[in-house]
C-alpha cells in the first residue's frame, strides 16, 4: 500500500510540475506575441512559406526556414500546392517568377503608357458594350463542337504563315509538321474542321509566325502599344501582323474586302466565346487590368519565341 501511494504522489506532482511548465511557456510566449508587430495584410503567412498577390499573378515566395521532419507536407490553398523549401538555409535561389527559365525574359519598355491606358479603356469599352454582348449570344447560340471547328478551320488556314516562318528560322522538324498537318486535315478533317492530325496521329501543332521569326534572329520587340481593336502589341509584333496579313488566305483569295473583312470579324467573335469566363475572373481578380495584361502578354510572346 506504501509503495502505491508513493506512486501516486508521484504522478500527482509530475501532474502539477506540467502544469506548471506549461503556463509558464504559455506566459512568455504571449508576451513574446504581444511585443511582435503585427504583419501587414498584404502579406499572408502560411506555414513556411508566403504569398504575395500582385497585379499580375499570385507569386509563391518561399520563406527559408528550418523545417521540422513532422511538417514537410505540402499545404493545399485556392492558388495551387505550397512545398515546402528543400534547402532552409539558402536564402539566394529564390526565383524571380518574371525572369523566366533562365532569368532572360528582358524588360517591356512602355513610353507610351499614357496614351496605351487611353486606348486600353476604349477598348475595353468597344469590348464590353459591342463583342462581349455578341459574345455571349454566339457562344449560347452555336454548339460547342462547331465552334472549335470553326477555330480549327481558321488555324488550318494560316499554315502557310507557319510554314515560311520555320523555314526561315531552319526549323526543319517544325515545318515537317505543318505540312503534314495542313495535308491530313485539309483532305481527312473536311478541310480543317476536324483536327484528324492531332487526334488521330498526334501531330502537335505549331503556332509559328512572323514577330516569332523577328525574335529569333534576335531583333528586339522595341516599346509596347496598345493597338484600336487588336489590343496588346510591340513594335516588332505590328511588322510580324502586316507580314502574317499579307500571306493570310483571306488577303490573297476573298472576293472583295467586305468579305474578307466578314470573316475577320467572325473569327474574332468565335475566339472571344471561347475566352469570355477568362477574361471575367483576370477583370475580378486584377488590381491593375492594364499592367496584369501587359506582363501577361510580354511573357506569353516571349515564350513562343524561345520555344
Amino acid at each position: 500500500m506504501r509503495v502505491m501511494s508513493i506512486i501516486k504522489i508521484g504522478k500527482c506532482f509530475s501532474l502539477v510540475a506540467s502544469l506548471l511548465l506549461f503556463l509558464l511557456s504559455s506566459f512568455a510566449w504571449a508576451e513574446v506575441t504581444v511585443l511582435e508587430p503585427k504583419a501587414t495584410n498584404l502579406v499572408s503567412d502560411i506555414g513556411d512559406n508566403i504569398l504575395t498577390q500582385t497585379a499580375e499573378v499570385t507569386i509563391k515566395l518561399e520563406k527559408s526556414f528550418p523545417l521540422s521532419t513532422e511538417s514537410s507536407s505540402p499545404v493545399e490553398m485556392n492558388e495551387g500546392t505550397l512545398r515546402s523549401s528543400e534547402d532552409p538555409d539558402d536564402f539566394e535561389e529564390l526565383e524571380d517568377p518574371f525572369s523566366g527559365s533562365s532569368g532572360d525574359i528582358p524588360i517591356l519598355r512602355d513610353p507610351l503608357e499614357g496614351y496605351n491606358r487611353w486606348m486600353f479603356g476604349v477598348n475595353e469599352t468597344i469590348y464590353q458594350n459591342a463583342l462581349e454582348p455578341v459574345a455571349k449570344a454566339y457562344r449560347d447560340a452555336i454548339h460547342e463542337n462547331l465552334r472549335l471547328g470553326i477555330r480549327n478551320l481558321f488555324s488550318n488556314a494560316m499554315a502557310p504563315v507557319r510554314l515560311v516562318s520555320s523555314l526561315l528560322q531552319l526549323d526543319f522538324e517544325k515545318s515537317g509538321r505543318v505540312i503534314a498537318r495542313t495535308l491530313i486535315n485539309t483532305t481527312l478533317g473536311l478541310g480543317g474542321i476536324a483536327d484528324v492530325a492531332g487526334e488521330e496521329y498526334h501531330i502537335e501543332g505549331v503556332g509559328e509566325d512572323f514577330d516569332q521569326l523577328l525574335g529569333s534572329y534576335g531583333i528586339p520587340t522595341g516599346p509596347y502599344v496598345i493597338l484600336p481593336f487588336f489590343g496588346p502589341s510591340t513594335a516588332r509584333n505590328i511588322v510580324g501582323r502586316a507580314a502574317d496579313g499579307f500571306m493570310s488566305p483571306t488577303f490573297f483569295f476573298a472576293p472583295s474586302t467586305a468579305v474578307s473583312v466578314s470573316l475577320t470579324v467572325e473569327e474574332n467573335i468565335n475566339d472571344a466565346s471561347f475566352i469570355i469566363d477568362d477574361k471575367k475572373q483576370l477583370e475580378d481578380s486584377a488590381l491593375d487590368e492594364y499592367e496584369s495584361v501587359r506582363d501577361f502578354y510580354h511573357q506569353w510572346r516571349h515564350g513562343l519565341v524561345k520555344n
